[in-house]
C-alpha cells in the first residue's frame, strides 16, 4: 500500500510551533526567577509577577502546541489508512523513519557536546560516563517519540473503538484531576526520579494532548478565536487575582509543570485556531520563512538541553544584573537573551542538521 502523501505545510501551524518554541525557551531562562520569588529571595510587584505567572505557563504550552499539532496531523491519517492492506508495514516504515530521524538529531548533538566538552570548554554533566544528560535531560523528547511510535496502534484502535471521541474526552477529564490533585495538594518533592508516579503523569498528560489533536482534526473550528479569546481572559484573571494577592504559591499550582490546565487549554484554543482551513492564496514571505525554519525547532530543544550548563550561568548572570537596575529590565533582558539563543541555534540547525538529515532522507 502507498502511503498518502503528506500535506503541504500549514503556515500557520508552522508559526505557532515557532511561537511555542519561542515561549519555551523564555520559560526556561527566566523559571529559575519566578522560583526564586516563590522561595522568598525577592519580591516581584503585581504586574512582574503576573508576567513570570504568565511565563510560566510557556513551557506546558509549548509541549503541548507539538503533540497537539502532531496528533492533528498524525492520527487521522492512521485511522483513515488503518481499514488498508498492507497497513502495519507502511506505517512501520513512516514511524522507522520519524524515529530515525528524532534518534540521529539526538546522536549528531550529543557527538557535538562532547567534542565540546573535551576541546572547546568543559560541559557539566557531558560524558560517556553518564546518562542523565541523554536521559532524564531530554525526557521530553524520549515521551515524544514513545507516543508517535504507538500511533499506529492508536489509529488502528482508534478507527475500531465506539465513540472514540467521547471516549478520549473522559480521559482527559481524569487525567487533568489527577493533575489537580497533584498540582494542588501533593506536588511530591521538587526533583523526582524518573518513573515516580507523578513524573509518568507527564507522559500521560502528554498522550492526553496527542489525542485531543486526534479530536481537532474531527472537529468544527469556526469558533477557535472565541475561544482562544475566552482562554486567554481567564488566564489573565486567574493569574492577575494572585499576583494581586501576593500569592505565589496559588500562581505556581496554576502552572505546574506539564500538569497545568490552563496551559493545556490554551494550546488546544490557540492549534484549533491555528489549524483552520487556510486561503488559497499563496503563502507570503514571512509565511514561507515559518516553514523553512520550523523543522529546526527539534534541533533547538535538543541543543538547549544538553548545552544548558554553558549558557544557562551567563544567562543567570545577566539577569541578576538586570535585576540590581529594574525587575522589567529583567523580563526584557531575560526574553531578549532566549530570543538571540533561540535566533543562533534555529540558524546553525538549518544549515547543519536539515542537510545532513536530508543526505540520509530523514527528513
Amino acid at each position: 500500500m502507498s502511503e498518502r502523501p503528506a500535506p503541504r505545510r500549514n503556515p500557520r501551524i508552522e508559526a505557532l510551533r515557532l511561537v511555542a518554541i519561542a515561549g519555551i525557551a523564555v520559560f526556561h531562562t527566566l523559571l529559575p526567577w519566578f522560583d526564586m520569588a516563590l522561595l522568598g529571595w525577592w519580591e516581584p510587584s503585581a504586574p512582574v509577577a503576573l508576567a513570570l505567572g504568565v511565563t510560566s505557563l510557556l513551557g506546558a504550552f509549548g509541549n503541548h502546541v507539538f503533540f497537539l499539532v502532531s496528533g492533528f496531523f498524525l492520527l487521522p491519517r492512521a485511522v483513515e489508512a488503518s481499514g488498508s492492506p498492507g497497513y502495519w508495514a507502511a506505517q512501520a516504515r513512516s514511524t522507522g523513519r520519524r524515529a530515525l530521524a528524532i534518534i540521529a538529531s539526538v546522536a549528531l548533538y550529543a557527538a557535538l557536546a562532547l567534542v565540546v566538552s573535551a576541546w572547546v570548554a568543559p560541559v557539566p554533566g557531558v560524558s560517556l560516563a553518564e546518562t542523565d544528560w541523554l536521559v532524564g535531560g531530554l525526557e521530553f523528547i524520549w515521551v515524544y517519540l514513545a507516543v508517535v511510535a504507538r500511533c499506529p496502534v492508536i489509529g488502528w484502535v482508534w478507527r475500531r473503538t465506539p465513540r472514540a471521541g467521547a471516549l478520549v474526552l473522559a480521559l482527559v477529564a481524569c487525567v487533568f484531576a489527577v493533575n489537580a490533585y497533584i498540582a494542588f495538594v501533593s506536588p511530591g518533592e521538587e526533583v523526582r526520579d524518573l518513573l515516580e508516579w507523578r513524573k509518568l503523569m507527564s507522559a500521560v498528560t502528554y498522550l492526553a494532548s496527542f489525542l485531543t489533536g486526534g479530536l481537532l482534526a474531527e472537529a468544527r473550528l469556526d469558533r477557535a478565536p472565541r475561544a482562544l479569546a475566552c482562554a486567554v481572559a481567564a488566564t489573565l484573571v486567574a493569574e492577575g487575582l494572585a499576583a494581586l494577592a501576593g500569592d505565589l504559591a496559588t500562581m505556581d499550582a496554576l502552572s505546574f509543570k506539564s500538569t497545568s490546565l490552563l496551559s493545556f487549554v490554551l494550546a488546544v484554543c490557540a492549534v484549533a485556531l491555528a489549524a483552520r482551513p487556510r486561503p488559497s492564496a499563496d503563502p507570503g514571505p514571512a509565511a514561507r520563512l515559518a516553514c523553512a525554519v520550523a523543522p529546526s525547532i527539534l534541533g533547538f530543544y535538543i541543543t538547549q538541553s544538553i548545552f544548558s550548563p554553558l549558557w544557562q550561568p551567563v544567562a543567570t548572570q545577566a539577569c541578576q544584573w538586570a535585576l540590581d537596575r529594574s525587575e522589567w529590565l529583567l523580563l526584557a533582558v531575560g526574553a531578549l537573551l532566549s530570543l538571540v539563543l533561540l535566533a543562533g541555534v534555529l540558524l546553525i540547525d538549518r544549515i547543519v542538521r536539515i542537510p545532513l538529515l536530508k543526505a540520509a532522507r530523514l527528513a
